[in-house]
């Protein structure tokens, strides 16, 4: 028995070893590479360059290009995380009544009053049921804390969802083209098959349903299941917006041919044209008629984007919708 355990084991080491080499991640790839080697030389050699210092526009990265983080945010964690400086004559003098007060709401919410327990594998309910309650205002349809998952960043949660999607290199995920490249990475380091449409950008990168369905009918011709589409919107490097007409378009594609929608909505608050607006696909699917016994949508959302910036203090969620218990 421990040597049928040894050879599984080793097939199963190789068969990641493959996956792994196949990931590329350009974003914090060799250009990255050569901007660290750079620097590194400009560290040890001053003026060996024509150019004394390097800014990485590789990511979205506000606070490492100077971004101040938003003071609130910063005294609510250190509160939270030092609660014991709350009943301190002083916290009064350093921080606002408004963060002393939020920390406390959100402290009666943990388990021992205090950060740095485990929690429920979900989150904490009582931030679930805070985020519930965002949605529900932001889409005008009810959303229940126990369909929130709360993540350390949006990337995590779609690693999550190609581990739940994805059996074998038979499997496809539609994602489109340009994407970030998190989703293809993530396609492969699980062993699934990238099947990629392509965004016009004639129409100011549009997504098509009529390009859906050619690469949905060009990926079952060699054999490939569909099994999920990924949709970032507002988009991710394009910029677009998509509109609610083109959603339902969208939302009915997937209820036809029984793919998860995956739902990369993380860029909600950046839209800076007037005559855009964001719709969450849940919000779109739900005015459709369709529940969660219809279709299910998955939405990742990240307090790296938005007006938020807080990149590496890495906080996200997903709702996940129409999947069984």
């Amino acid at each position: 028995m421990d040597t049928c355990m040894s050879v599984s084991f080793s097939c199963s080491a190789l068969e990641l070893d493959v996956q792994f080499l196949k990931c590329e991640y350009a974003v914090r790839g060799e250009i990255v590479t050569l901007a660290q080697a750079l620097q590194e030389e400009l560290k040890s050699k001053p003026g060996s360059h024509s150019f004394d210092e390097i800014l990485y526009c590789n990511i979205g990265n506000p606070q490492s290009l100077g971004q101040q983080p938003i003071t609130f945010f910063r005294e609510v964690l250190a509160l939270c995380d030092h609660p014991s400086i709350l009943d301190k004559s002083q916290t009064r003098s350093l921080f606002s009544a408004d963060a002393i007060k939020r920390a406390r709401q959100i402290l009666d919410q943990i388990p021992g009053r205090a950060t740095g327990a485990y929690s429920h594998s979900q989150g904490i309910k009582g931030l679930r049921d805070t985020i519930a309650a965002g949605i529900e205002a932001r889409d005008g349809f009810p959303a229940d804390p126990n369909d929130i998952f709360l993540t350390d960043g949006a990337s995590p949660a779609v690693h999550l969802m190609m581990q739940l999607l994805i059996r074998s290199e038979k499997d496809g995920i539609l994602c489109p083209i340009p994407q970030y490249p998190l989703y293809s990475a993530s396609i492969a380091l699980r062993g699934g098959t990238l099947v990629p449409y392509y965004l016009d950008e004639a129409a100011g990168w549009g997504l098509e349903v009529s390009e859906l369905k050619k690469q949905w009918a060009d990926a079952k011709s060699k054999g490939i299941t569909p099994r999920a589409l990924v949709v970032i919107n507002p988009g991710n490097p394009t910029g677009q917006v998509l509109a609610e007409n083109n959603q339902r378009e969208i939302v009915d594609f997937c209820k036809k041919e029984g793919l998860v929608l995956l739902a990369d909505e993380v860029y909600q608050e950046n839209v800076y044209v007037p005559e855009k607006k964001f719709h969450s696909f849940k919000k779109v699917a739900r005015s459709m008629g369709y529940g969660e016994k219809d279709i299910s949508v998955v939405s990742f959302q990240s307090v790296s984007k938005g007006y938020y910036g807080e990149c590496g203090k890495r906080g996200g969620y997903m709702e996940v919708t129409g999947f069984g218990p």
